[in-house]
C-alpha cells in the first residue's frame, strides 16, 4: 500500500503543477511591476499547453503500465512555452494582448494582469494543499494509524 501511494504519479503531477505556478508567478510579478515602463509588453505562457502536456504524460504513463505503479520518473514532453527538465521548468513566455497600444508604446492591462494573479494564486494554493494532504496520508500510512 505504501509503494502505491508513493509511486502512483500524483505527487510528481503536483510537483509540476506548483513549479509552473510558481515560475509563472514571477512572470505575472514583473509584468505587474512594468505596468507603466514605456514600450513595456508584457508576456506570459500557455496554461492549457501546460495542462494538456501533463494530461498525456499522465495517459502515457497509465497506457505502458496499466494497473501496475510505475517507479520511472515522470516526465512531461515540452511545450512550445514550457520546456520540463529533471528538477525545474524552463519557461518561454511570449508576449500577450494584440491591442491597441497607449502612447508610450505600451501595452497595459491592468485588469488582465490582477486576474492572471488571482488565478495563478488559486492553482498553486490548490496544488500545495493536494500535496500536504498527500503527505499526509503517506505520513498515517507510515506509523500505521488509521
Amino acid at each position: 500500500m505504501l509503494l502505491d501511494l508513493a509511486n502512483d504519479g500524483g505527487i510528481d503531477v503536483l510537483e509540476r503543477s506548483i513549479q509552473f505556478a510558481s515560475a509563472r508567478q514571477r512572470l505575472i510579478a514583473h509584468n505587474i511591476a512594468n505596468v507603466s515602463t514605456p514600450h513595456f509588453r508584457p508576456a506570459d505562457v500557455s496554461v492549457p499547453d501546460f495542462q494538456q502536456a501533463l494530461a498525456k504524460a499522465i495517459d502515457e504513463r497509465r497506457a505502458t503500465h496499466p494497473g501496475v505503479r510505475s517507479a520511472r520518473p515522470f516526465q512531461p514532453g515540452d511545450t512550445r512555452d514550457v520546456r520540463f527538465r529533471s528538477d525545474r521548468l524552463d519557461l518561454s513566455p511570449r508576449p500577450k494582448g494584440e491591442g491597441i497600444l497607449f502612447h508610450d508604446r505600451n501595452d497595459r492591462d491592468l485588469e488582465g494582469l490582477m486576474s492572471d494573479l488571482a488565478e495563478n494564486v488559486f492553482a498553486h494554493r490548490t496544488a500545495i494543499e493536494l500535496i500536504r494532504a498527500r503527505f499526509a496520508v503517506l505520513q498515517t500510512a507510515i506509523r500505521e494509524r488509521i
